[in-house]
Parts: C-alpha cells; sequence; structure tokens
C-alpha cells in the first residue's frame, strides 16, 4: 500500500504594495519630494566631510526613496522630514561644540598676547549662520577662526596633543602590566608646564617617557605573544573559532615591525578582550 503524505500549503504571496493613483495633488507631493531630496544632498556631502555620525539619517532617505518609487508618497515625505531634522540636530550639535572649543582656543590665544579681534568677528558670524540653519556658511566661518588662531596656538594645540597621546599610550602600557610610574610622573611634570604655556618643557618631557616606554614595549609584547599563543591552542581544544583573534595577533606582529607600538598595544589590547569573551 502507498503511504499518502499530505503536502504543505504553497506560502502566500506577499500582498502587492499598494501604489497611490496619480493625481493633481500627488504630483505636487511628488515635486515637493524630489525638491527634498535634492536639498538633503548637501547636507549629507558636509556631514561626511565633517565626520559626522548621520547613518540613521541616511537609513531613512533611502526608506524615502523607496517609498517615492512605489508612490507611496505622505510616507516618503514623512521619512524625509524625519531624517532632515535627525540630521540638522546631528550637524547643530557639532557646531556647538565647534564653537566651543574655538572660544577655548580664542582665549588662549589672547592669554599668549595674540591679536584675536578677527578671530571674535568670524565667530560672531558663525553664531549668526548657525541661527540662520545656514551649516555651510557656519563651517566655513569656523575653518576661518582656525586659520586665524593656528600662527598663534599652533604650539598650544601640539603640545595638548602629545600630552593626550602620552596619556593614552601609558593606559595601553597598564594593561600589559608594564612598568608606567616614571612616565605617570613626567605626564604630571608636562601637565603642569602645559598650564604654564612651556610648551617647550612639555615636548622634552612627552619625548622622554614615550622613549622609555618604546624601549620597554617589545619585550613585554613578545612575552604576551608567547602567552596569546597558549591560549589560542586552548581555545581550539575547546572548538572556539580563533580566527578573530589569530587575525588580530597577525595585525600587532605587523604593527610592531612598523614602529606603531601605541596602535600594537590598542591591538593587543582587542585581542584579551576577545578571548575573555570566549574562555
Amino acid at each position: 500500500d502507498r503511504v499518502l503524505v499530505a503536502r504543505e500549503p504553497a506560502p502566500a504571496p506577499p500582498p502587492p504594495v499598494r501604489r497611490e493613483p496619480a493625481t493633481p495633488d500627488s504630483k505636487a507631493k511628488g515635486k515637493e519630494l524630489a525638491r527634498m531630496l535634492a536639498e538633503m544632498k548637501p547636507l549629507l556631502t558636509l556631514a561626511y566631510e565633517k565626520d559626522i555620525d548621520v547613518a540613521e539619517s541616511k537609513k531613512l532617505i533611502d526608506e524615502a526613496a523607496e517609498a517615492g518609487r512605489d508612490r507611496q508618497l505622505d510616507k516618503a515625505l514623512e521619512f524625509v522630514n524625519r531624517s532632515k531634522g535627525m540630521m540638522m540636530a546631528r550637524i547643530d550639535d557639532h557646531l556647538a561644540s565647534a564653537i566651543m572649543q574655538l572660544r577655548e582656543e580664542t582665549d588662549v590665544a589672547k592669554s599668549l598676547g595674540g591679536d584675536v579681534s578677527r578671530a571674535l568677528t568670524y565667530l560672531r558670524e558663525i553664531e549668526k549662520a548657525k541661527a540662520a540653519g545656514d551649516a555651510e556658511a557656519a563651517f566655513v566661518y569656523a575653518e576661518r577662526v582656525s586659520n586665524e588662531l593656528l600662527p598663534i596656538t599652533g604650539r598650544y594645540k601640539e603640545a595638548r596633543s602629545r600630552t593626550a597621546a602620552l596619556r593614552s599610550l601609558v593606559a595601553d602600557c597598564e594593561i600589559l602590566i608594564l612598568d608606567t610610574k616614571e612616565a605617570r610622573a613626567a605626564l604630571s611634570e608636562a601637565n603642569k608646564a602645559f598650564e604654564a604655556n612651556d610648551f617647550d618643557r612639555v615636548e622634552m618631557l612627552v619625548k622622554q617617557a614615550t622613549d622609555r616606554l618604546y624601549r620597554a614595549i617589545p619585550d613585554r609584547v613578545n612575552e604576551e605573544m608567547h602567552s596569546a599563543k597558549a591560549q589560542l591552542i586552548e581555545a581550539k581544544m575547546k572548538n572556539v573559532n580563533t580566527t578573530p583573534m589569530i587575525t588580530i595577533l597577525k595585525s600587532v606582529r605587523t604593527l610592531m615591525k612598523a614602529g606603531d607600538y601605541s596602535q600594537a598595544l590598542k591591538e593587543m589590547k582587542e585581542f584579551k578582550e576577545q578571548m575573555r569573551k570566549v574562555m
């Protein structure tokens, strides 16, 4: 006797997308959508140039374009409006932060005896452009403020960057249990020199501390690499996928050969975090 097997019913096809009929009203909405999407393009370009995260806004624009193609124009317009609001808020926050930083830098330039009259004029123009919603103009004036201050505050910014880099390096070294006592003392002295605008001393202290750490890092990283290999063998025995960790170790080796110790330490930190998750 043949056994009859009941067949599962075929899955129902997805419901057709409901398209709005073409009417004078829909044509007007279509033109409005096209206009708004065109307005968004320079804003997106500006955001990318200034490294502003607008991923959510970009997603909404893509959804608006898709809805527009399906003639779901009310939905598309809603998406574009939401996208623009979110993007403008991001750009506005970025501008506010830039203005605050430029004002601080202007105060520093003034304390160093520099002429900040033009910088202050441009700062006022930034505020006006920001209030008018002209983000592109605001960023242009921000660039002018920065260029005006650079000859006065260039060494100040460089010294601030150097101390920040040393602070980050010390933190990364401590993950590998490297002795950073001398480096921390030098960092403390460098901060005092920075407050006194003694940028030559900042540069000297940071360089000495960095050089000392860089001499100690290779041996310590070699020890960590040896330990890492043993950890990988143990992980493989537990059927753990070790491919990501092996990739990180290869990157550490390449960075060490290139002399980029700071990034190598960060990669080693990432390796340790990955291993903690799987072991």
